[in-house]
């Protein structure tokens, strides 16, 4: 059965826009650069994007692949990268193939999220466990369910950012979440004071045990679970399960 009526990629479609209301997260982008730097040698972000964070680490120096499967957000990637040490390649991350091996993979974002079945997670985490050196590091955030709000919501505020042009963006949204696959189902509107546009996105939420079971499975040995990009020790109502895993 069909688990959702989309692509889930119709918040791609706008990467200089996306980048103006989902840029600037300067704590994650130091995680996953001093996580980098503590395993040297070539990392690969899978899913991302128009490279907001791979496009940091490249700025400091660490040689980067990014891989995506939307064309459209690759394209604005490969703008702002230009004269870095990166590649970008349109893939999907659950088939991607190369014959490099990585020191270090992640993802971010709440990518994680976005592989909405058991196939699709185990498919994602064997690229990963095959693309690894021995003794890798892959690490990846995901929303806790434990500490989200998961009821059905009507359209409420989100907040508002500024667009290319200027203007302010107010954004809100809609929210209904599958309690039997775990899937949540949120429709964003953004109202551009000329025109109201809206966007459907769903994601999967998969509680910590459940997540370390299907990670122990794959090959991989947790090291670290924190709540925040501070490093905060994981603990159960954190909003956030940002894990660290050896290959």
């Amino acid at each position: 059965m069909t688990l959702i009526e989309h692509d889930n990629l119709e918040e791609y479609q706008d990467p200089v826009n996306y980048d103006l209301e989902f840029g600037g997260e300067e704590d994650k982008y130091q995680f996953y650069l001093e996580l980098a730097r503590s395993n040297p040698g070539e990392v690969l972000e899978l899913a991302c994007g128009t490279g907001l964070t791979t496009i940091q680490l490249a700025k400091a120096g660490i040689k980067m692949t990014g891989v995506d499967i939307s064309s459209v957000m690759l394209a604005h990637a490969r703008l702002k990268a230009e004269g870095l040490p990166v590649t970008f390649i349109e893939s999907d991350a659950r088939t991607f193939e190369s014959d490099k091996r990585f020191a270090m993979i992640y993802l971010t974002g709440n990518a994680f999220q976005a592989f909405l079945s058991d196939q699709d997670q185990i498919g994602l985490l064997a690229t990963v466990h095959k693309h690894l050196q021995p003794g890798g590091i892959v690490a990846f955030e995901t929303r806790n369910p434990k500490g989200t709000e998961l009821a059905d919501e009507e359209e409420t505020g989100w907040g508002s950012f500024i667009d290319k042009d200027g203007n302010i963006v107010k954004v809100s949204g809609t929210q209904r979440y599958d309690a039997s696959r775990q899937i949540m189902h949120w429709v964003t509107i953004r109202d551009w004071g000329n025109k109201r546009t809206t966007s459907r996105i769903s994601c999967r939420f998969t509680d910590q045990d459940a997540l370390n079971s299907l990670l122990t499975r794959q090959g991989f040995r947790i090291e670290h679970q924190y709540a925040d990009w501070d490093k905060t020790p994981f603990y159960p109502s954190a909003s956030s399960i940002i894990s660290v895993c050896r290959k």
